[in-house]
């Protein structure tokens, strides 16, 4: 194996990777705080994929649509936990598994209704050609956005979850409830608004990894 191959297999890796982080970094906010298996998660991801493909085609903006995207699926998220998955928090795990695998299904079948199977996404033009990294390594312009987003993305997580008040809420939640609720913090409120930033975050590597796949 060449130098140069070894080189664009480690950059794919890590873009893949970071995409995956983004999607592992919800669904672990959830269950750690909110002590739910949610197999339903993956179906935000592509909610996010396709929001973003429908809204460029709209806006006639790559950027556009997947700014756009995000919130819209966040929004989505957070309506999802507090009118459905908001009663599963009381019940076993193997509840929660039969309950969001139907919900996963319902979602799967309703986007098909909705977008079909498949939707034309591009990404921008000025990212579709390769760019010379060193001599003889040429590597996709767009992988090398995703990889800066989702670095970026991830060290803003970090801050978030350390540095932030709502993030020391997060970790009191996930900590321990009880006490959490007893020191004022408005739990359902939180389990909401955590549950719409791992939206958020699927929504951002589905979007992200739209054009690709």
């Amino acid at each position: 194996m060449s130098w140069i191959l070894y080189l664009e297999q480690s950059l794919n890796g890590l873009q893949f990777g970071l995409m995956l982080f983004l999607l592992a970094s919800g669904l672990t906010l959830v269950f750690g705080i909110m002590d739910m298996i949610n197999l339903a998660h993956g179906a935000l991801y592509m909610v996010g994929a396709f929001l973003a493909a429908w809204l460029a085609q709209l806006t006639q903006s790559f950027w556009l649509g997947v700014l756009l995207a995000i919130p819209l699926t966040a929004l989505f998220g957070m309506l999802m936990e507090s009118s459905l998955l908001r009663t599963l928090y009381a019940r076993d795990h193997m509840s929660q598994v039969l309950a969001t695998f139907s919900l996963m299904l319902i979602i799967n079948e309703a986007t098909r209704m909705i977008w079909g199977t498949d939707l034309s996404f591009m990404p921008p033009a000025a990212l579709s050609g390769p760019v010379e990294l060193l001599p003889g390594l040429y590597y996709p312009s767009y992988r090398l956005v995703i990889i800066a987003v989702g670095l970026v993305i991830a060290g803003l997580l970090y801050l978030a979850v350390t540095r932030t008040r709502m993030g020391a809420w997060v970790r009191a939640g996930a900590s321990n409830r009880e006490m959490a609720m007893a020191m004022g913090i408005h739990i359902q409120r939180l389990f909401t608004l955590v549950f719409g930033l791992g939206a958020a975050l699927c929504a951002v590597a589905g979007a992200m990894l739209g054009p690709l796949m």
